[in-house]
């Protein structure tokens, strides 16, 4: 972000310079008057934004692509009707604050794709699609409404800057407040430090993400709470509680390498997830793939990959010998945290778990 004094248009306040490739292909975003005719976007007018912003006047640039665009605040509440599903931009519409509209849409694509698939494949029962509005859904409500507070909290910056109004003398007088050694000096440097504590929020919240969690009948509760102890949009927290996605921990493979948790669930297939006291559960997979044809497969912790740092048994929350059901985007499905008594006692319980996930009759 650059601040150019006389650059309060349209509320924007800043240009954005952002590198596409190194080190000769930019993005830059510029303000204009919405409440005027949209501007006369020629080379030659780019040409000259790009100088003013970078702030020199001999800059050789060329133009590859311009066009115009406003801020949206949108989002739909249903993504589905009959045979049409929506995804991406269709039903979430917002600015690029928090850098959330590639990331959405391509999870978006991935709810549905694999949930398409199971019901194309006879695997589940068409109530299945009914599930992506019930996740996805909040989900869009939810960086719609972040992306636009992002961009809202600029505003106290702008204000600690002198930017509103778009004064330049009004930018200098602000900036030269700001240097001074006295009370007045203190408090517009209190000011400014915590405009920039606010955007926290954009920059570096990785809970908006992390954070998310499903409600749907493809999800079976197990009747737990989460615990929030720390702020829910800057920190993540990982769980195995139904509903999230399966944790991220660092296991070492059979060549000394690193892998995570997620490279070993996913690619299109439900995963069977335990510890090497789990084998029932996961012999019970390797049963019930053949039985209901389903791409299902066993990861068994310390066989397949090993915890060597005790990330995955600290952020697990189950049981050595217990087992999470991951579905195919990698969202934990069902989990119980300890054994099954006998090979039938896995067999039936994970038979029930995929019955009500799949939304297969019984």
């Amino acid at each position: 972000w650059i601040m150019r004094p006389g650059a309060d248009v349209g509320g924007i306040g800043m240009g954005l310079l952002r590198m596409v490739r190194p080190w000769n292909e930019w993005l830059i975003v510029w303000g204009y008057d919405i409440d005027n005719p949209p501007p006369a976007l020629t080379d030659e007018a780019a040409a000259a934004i790009v100088r003013d912003l970078v702030g020199d006047d001999e800059l050789d640039v060329q133009i590859d692509s311009a066009s115009l665009w406003t801020v949206n605040h949108a989002y739909a509440t249903r993504l589905s009707v009959g045979r049409v599903f929506c995804a991406g931009d269709a039903v979430h519409r917002h600015p690029p604050s928090n850098g959330l509209g590639s990331n959405t849409s391509v999870q978006d694509s991935y709810n549905l794709a694999w949930k398409l698939a199971a019901v194309l494949k006879g695997h589940a029962g068409p109530e299945l699609l009914d599930t992506y509005s019930d996740e996805r859904a909040p989900v869009a409500q939810q960086i719609v409404e972040r992306a636009n507070l992002s961009r809202d909290q600029f505003l106290p910056l702008f204000e600690a800057l002198g930017v509103v109004g778009g004064d330049e003398e009004g930018i200098s007088k602000a900036l030269h407040a700001a240097r001074q050694p006295d009370a007045a000096g203190a408090k517009k440097r209190r000011a400014i430090r915590e405009a920039i504590e606010l955007k926290h929020y954009e920059f570096n919240a990785h809970g908006v993400e992390h954070n998310q969690r499903y409600t749907s009948a493809a999800v079976i509760p197990d009747g737990t709470v989460e615990t929030i102890s720390r702020d829910d949009e800057l920190f993540a927290r990982p769980t195995s509680r139904p509903g999230a996605k399966l944790p991220h921990a660092w296991l070492v493979d059979d060549k000394g390498g690193r892998i995570s948790t997620l490279d070993l669930v996913g690619r299109g297939m439900f995963s069977v997830v335990t510890g090497l006291a789990g084998a029932l559960w996961a012999d019970a997979a390797d049963t019930l793939a053949r039985e209901l044809g389903l791409d299902l497969r066993a990861v068994v912790i310390d066989r397949d990959a090993h915890d060597a740092y005790g990330e995955y048994s600290r952020r697990t929350e189950i049981d050595e010998e217990g087992v999470l059901l991951v579905r195919p985007d990698g969202y934990v499905a069902w989990r119980r945290p300890g054994g099954a008594a006998d090979i039938t006692e896995a067999t039936r319980q994970l038979r029930e778990a995929l019955t009500l996930v799949l939304c297969r009759s019984a």
